[in-house]
């Protein structure tokens, strides 16, 4: 919050000392993205959340006797999970990557 803070307030002197101030090609070359604490998040809550939803709602078709639904439902949801696990670690989804490519007899 602080740097957004310090930001605003450089480019607002920047505005009103154009002399003085970054211009905007520099401070976006100084921007830096990361995206390590939305995956650590979604490691931690996302996944625990997602398979506590999936079992009340294959307890709930299971006591009203729909197993066909509630076989798709949580096949469904195990898939997506699965989804989850590869997209959020990068030496599955190399391994996964591979894995197809030798499928068709491409070696990586």
């Amino acid at each position: 919050m602080f740097t957004i803070a310090s930001t605003v307030v450089d480019l607002s002197n920047a505005t009103a000392n154009p002399l003085h101030g970054p211009d905007v090609t520099t401070l976006a070359q100084e921007a830096e993205v990361k995206t390590d604490n939305l995956q650590a998040w979604i490691k931690n809550n996302v996944v625990f959340t997602i398979l506590i939803l999936l079992a009340c709602v294959v307890l709930t078709g299971g006591l009203r006797g729909n197993l066909s639904k509630v076989f798709t439902v949580g096949g469904l949801g195990l898939v997506g999970l699965a989804y989850v696990g590869i997209a959020s670690s990068q030496t599955a989804a190399t391994g996964i990557g591979n894995f197809l490519l030798g499928l068709v007899g491409i070696r990586a």
